[in-house]
């Protein structure tokens, strides 16, 4: 038996059975733990599947600011998982991404460096996929396989791996085993804790500010990143004439900027942004995430 901890966070059951041994146990629902167990279930493995979170929580739409880029393995990935074709409407493919360095208040450089997806035989360099899309689609696949024993709004409040098995005990006092336990309850993972698996890392001193814009000028599935001394400014292409925002300034600064109202934000990062997609306003809410590097050892 083993543990792996995997990165990205009364007992109620979607399962169609009650068996309380399985192949492997995975806690943590999220991106991570939803993939591996859809992943494992094809190789006709029993898995059981736990989460704090409740599934109504975890099948919400609501646009709460993250997006992901799917690399191309990424891609491979869905599609092997049988998600691609219901994700696809959603997703926006990335042609080119150019990169440069920034000053204001002159904005991006006109020099850049330009990755091509003519460059590569496969097409798209990858997707954009908003998280509102992407995480209940992973949740329905899994609430959707037999093989799966997904355990929603269930806490596991202790565990043990011997050299014959692995097992878990939810708060109610619930036991199930099985021959492998993965960790892929978040980066403040308390399986990985009780197995005293180290984490090292450092802060970056900066916040992301993360958003979505409308632009007046269509983005031709072009991807931006533009280095500034504040810090890094991504423009990532969604569907229609709209495209992610992740920018970056010391916590300071982010929290006075979150404190603005919709207008004063927009006046702050125009400078930033320049006006080669037309006029640009919000769409939806405004969040903001502390950056830093955790890696399990």
């Amino acid at each position: 038996a083993a543990i792996v901890a995997l990165d990205n966070a009364p007992d109620r059951c979607i399962c169609r059975s009650m068996s309380t041994s399985y192949d492997i146990l995975i806690i943590g629902a999220g991106l991570n733990g939803a993939s591996m167990a859809l992943g494992a279930a094809q190789f006709g493995l029993r898995v059981a599947l736990f989460d704090s979170n409740k599934i109504i929580d975890q099948l919400d739409c609501e646009f709460d600011g993250r997006s992901y880029a799917l690399s191309l393995t990424s891609v491979r990935m869905m599609q092997a998982l049988g998600l691609w074709d219901t994700l696809t409407e959603h997703a926006q493919p990335m042609l080119d991404i150019k990169v440069c360095e920034g000053q204001l208040p002159d904005g991006p450089s006109p020099f850049f460096l330009h990755f091509d997806h003519n460059e590569i035989e496969e097409g798209p360099m990858g997707h954009m996929v908003q998280d509102r899309y992407l995480r209940p689609t992973l949740q329905a696949a899994v609430d959707q396989n037999d093989a799966i024993d997904y355990f929603a709004d269930v806490r596991i409040a202790s565990h043990i791996c011997t050299s014959e098995f692995a097992q878990v005990t939810t708060n109610t006092g619930a036991e199930y085993r099985g021959q492998l336990l993965i960790a892929a309850d978040g980066r403040q993972s308390a399986t990985a804790t009780r197995e005293h698996i180290r984490r090292k890392g450092w802060e970056y001193g900066q916040t992301a500010l993360v958003c979505a814009i409308e632009h007046e000028l269509p983005h031709n599935a072009t991807a931006y990143q533009y280095f500034m001394p504040q810090g890094p400014l991504a423009i990532l292409p969604l569907t229609q004439n709209r495209s992610s925002i992740v920018w970056s300034e010391t916590h300071d600064r982010a929290q006075d900027i979150m404190k603005l109202d919709g207008a004063s934000y927009l006046s702050v990062l125009r400078p930033r942004f320049g006006d080669f997609l037309g006029d640009i306003k919000l769409a939806g809410k405004r969040y903001n995430y502390p950056l830093s590097l955790s890696i399990a050892e």
